[in-house]
């Protein structure tokens, strides 16, 4: 999935739970007064209303969380959010490679990478999607055995 795609998922399932963003409204201010000079000025607030988000808006929302991981990341912070995972540093140390082509000795110096540890939740979805794997291999390989003695 490409970061449009994930744009337009999120937007869409923002939707479907109606996740919607508050609308200040202006108040109105109606002069009522009758024919003695008797006047009353009534001030009214319409109820606060909530407009869906755009994609624009959700991508916005996306660059900026984006924007503060890398931040953190620059000053060399982890970043954990809790289920999905933790984004830190991780330094490898110098050492001597082989170059793939040429196959001379070649240093590579130490450098910082960024370093990804999957949270309970992302191991659990992983967990599901291995199963409904499973299953689906065991339904298809009885469909195959099925056509077989079908043949004969």
């Amino acid at each position: 999935m490409n970061r449009k795609e994930l744009v337009r998922r999120i937007a869409n399932v923002m939707r479907e739970n109606d996740i919607r963003k508050p609308v200040s409204s202006q108040k109105q201010v109606f002069h009522i007064s009758d024919d003695e000079g008797n006047s009353k000025d009534f001030v009214v607030k319409k109820t606060g209303k909530g407009v869906l988000f755009t994609y624009d808006d959700v991508e916005a929302v996306m660059d900026t969380c984006l924007a503060v991981i890398g931040d953190s990341l620059k000053r060399g912070e982890s970043v954990s959010i809790r289920g999905f995972g933790t984004l830190s540093l991780n330094y490898r140390k110098p050492r001597v490679n082989k170059h793939p082509v040429t196959h001379e000795e070649v240093e590579v110096s130490g450098r910082y990478v960024p370093k990804f540890e999957s949270g309970k939740d992302l191991k659990m979805c992983a967990k599901m999607y291995e199963l409904s794997l499973e299953e689906r291999l065991a339904n298809y390989e009885s469909s195959e055995s099925d056509d077989e003695e079908g043949d004969e």
